[in-house]
């Protein structure tokens, strides 16, 4: 019994090749260039060489109590981008607290992803968040081209410039998030 092989044809074969490209470049696009980064650690703080660092896009919001939202020029920032649905998101918010009332001179922000304002704040009452909050929705549009983020919780660092100055992806580790904290305000 001969079997017939069926013949795809140019046309099959040069549409299978687009859904290939096009997939490739929606990946690339989602995800980024990572062929220099062939693990990527999380919790880690990673520091970014002054000369590297990026300008983020200005911050002009409302926190969810009403009030204006935005970056001081004359301070570290820590942005937190997290949800009350988050995990890791629970787990850190304690330690976030308590880190933010250590370091009075850096300005704490809270920016919620894909969650409701009754939710988050629901959350930042039961957690006892003192920092301002606010919906991020917007914000990580504008952040994508700069820093993409791809899961909760990811925290930058963000220097007296207005530049990333550090990253971590995960929840944070509180000893590196310490020092890292120490050396960008003796900057």
């Amino acid at each position: 019994m001969d079997k017939k092989i069926p013949r795809l044809g140019i046309k099959n074969i040069l549409i299978a090749l687009a859904i290939s490209f096009l997939a490739g470049a929606v990946t690339f696009t989602f995800v980024g260039d990572n062929s220099n980064n062939k693990k990527v650690d999380t919790n880690k703080v990673k520091i970014i060489d002054a000369a590297a660092r990026k300008i983020v896009p200005a911050l002009q919001s409302k926190t969810y109590s009403g009030d204006v939202l935005e970056f001081d020029p004359n301070r570290i920032t820590v942005l937190n981008f997290w949800a009350s649905w988050c995990g890791p998101c629970i787990e850190e918010t304690p330690l976030l607290v308590e880190i933010s009332n250590d370091f009075p001179d850096v300005q704490f922000i809270g920016l919620t992803n894909d969650d409701t304002e009754a939710k988050a704040q629901a959350f930042a009452k039961k957690y006892k968040i003192d920092y301002q909050i606010g919906n991020g929705d917007e914000y990580l549009s504008k952040l994508q081209p700069i820093q993409p983020i791809y899961g909760l919780p990811t925290t930058l660092l963000i220097d007296r410039e207005g530049r990333i100055a550090a990253k971590v992806i995960g929840g944070i580790n509180e000893k590196e998030f310490r020092t890292a904290l120490s050396k960008l305000s003796a900057e």
